[in-house]
């Protein structure tokens, strides 16, 4: 009995040892298959860190090329020309931020669009496993004068936005400054009334009587402001254009204009005083002078030589240039309509007739002419001056013309104009 137990003992012994070398085999599979997905892990997440530093890289690159000073190089300050592809090393070994060595490469060519350059910046390097990596950012760099980027900031409290000459962009461009942070203009050539007005604000800030009739704004000096009153007011104004063409253009009302007035009826509350509204026959006309050439707008019968000027040349272009003066109500602000007052002709739809139409946009994009400056058929809330108020006069047999906004290719940027005209009168 005994021999036959031993031999089933010695077998049962060497079967255990097969199984504990298996279930070694077994474990040590595991801690493998453990060890590769804990490398995995870093390796990955070591590339998503340094991926976000390539692209950290890449667009801090494309910034620095918009915080140019300036469009024309100069030394000392970043310009627009200045921009051009170049290479440069972030290396963790002098001084940089970043672990990781990198090569920024920006590469600039010129863009379709004017005035704007194509900028590609492409940030290397080789990760942790020596696989080479890269990441590419592209964008348009717009060569827009920074200066003019001041007119879409908000202007300080009791301040405007400057116009031309550096002048309040509601100041007339035939305004002469008088050289004491004020200046004169003189609605019509040939009156007796003058307005002041604030630089800085572009206010009216007071109206001057017995004007010499002889002289002309561009000839007013401040002895010539004797007879002025302190009211401010605000500033309506416009054109009014006239065309008998079938159909109309909008884009063509250079007809000689016929006598109109101007009408502003104001409404919401008692006024001080009624607008004062002053109209004149005006044509467009270009002369040389100072090696430059000029475009201005003079009253229809000015002659050359009585405004010192050798020549000039009619561009054939007529209209009625209007100005009306409104004094506020306490709170700063007026509301009302502003029509048209025919002399020796009629406003209706007959043949005979004459169809008065407002240019009109709408610049917020509501769906409507509702705002002040889009030019609505009323006015509502109005807080300061307001320009380019312009009508266009048709046959009134006529519908008021709806033309498309399109696009005037310039020298340095594109110009968008919209000449839709809205129906005012009747």
């Amino acid at each position: 009995m005994r021999n036959l137990v031993a031999p089933s003992r010695r077998h049962q012994r060497g079967s255990t040892l097969l199984e504990a070398l298996f279930a070694f085999f077994v474990l040590t599979l595991g801690m493998l298959t453990v060890a590769r997905v804990q490398t995995q892990l870093r390796l990955g997440s070591d590339l998503a860190r340094q991926r976000s530093e390539a692209v950290r890289l890449a667009q801090e690159d494309l910034e620095t090329l918009r915080a140019f000073a300036m469009i024309t190089a100069s030394a000392g300050a970043p310009s627009y020309d200045d921009i051009a592809s170049r290479s440069r090393t972030v290396d963790p070994g002098k001084g940089d931020a970043s672990s990781t060595r990198y090569l920024v490469t920006r590469q600039i060519d010129s863009a379709e669009t004017p005035r704007a350059k194509n900028a590609s910046v492409t940030v290397s390097w080789t990760d942790r496993s020596d696989t080479p990596q890269q990441v590419a950012l592209h964008s348009i760099i717009a060569g827009a004068d920074p200066a003019e980027g001041g007119a879409l900031s908000l202007a300080r409290s009791g301040t405007s936005v400057k116009g031309a000459f550096g002048r309040g962009a509601a100041i007339p461009l035939a305004a002469k400054d008088l050289g004491n942070r004020s200046s004169v203009f003189k609605p019509v050539s040939s009156g007796s009334i003058a307005y002041l007005f604030d630089n800085a604000t572009g206010l009216v800030t007071g109206r001057c009587t017995g004007i010499s009739a002889t002289k002309s704004t561009r000839e007013l000096t401040a002895s010539d402001l004797v007879a002025c009153d302190d009211t401010v007011r605000q500033l309506l104004r416009g054109i009014v254009r006239f065309s008998s063409a079938s159909p109309p253009d909008p884009a063509h009302g250079n007809d000689v204009p016929p006598p109109v007035a101007v009408s502003l009826a104001l409404s919401g509350g008692t006024y001080a005083s009624a607008p004062d509204c002053a109209v004149e026959a005006m044509k467009t006309v270009s002369y040389t002078a100072g090696a430059s050439l000029h475009v201005d707008a003079v009253p229809l019968a000015a002659t050359a030589v009585a405004m010192g000027l050798p020549g000039w040349t009619d561009t054939g272009e007529r209209h009625l240039a209007y100005h009306c003066a409104v004094v506020p109500l306490a709170t700063g602000q007026w509301s009302g309509r502003a029509t048209l007052l025919p002399i020796g002709w009629s406003i209706g739809t007959g043949a005979a007739d004459r169809r008065v139409c407002r240019y009109a946009s709408d610049l917020d994009g509501s769906g409507t002419i509702d705002a002040n400056i889009e030019h609505p058929a009323s006015y509502a809330g109005v807080h300061g001056s307001l320009a380019n108020q312009d009508f266009l006069v048709i046959n009134g047999s006529e519908s008021c013309p709806n033309a498309p906004a399109i696009r005037i290719a310039g020298h340095s940027s594109d110009v968008f104009v919209d000449r839709s005209t809205a129906q005012h009168q009747p």
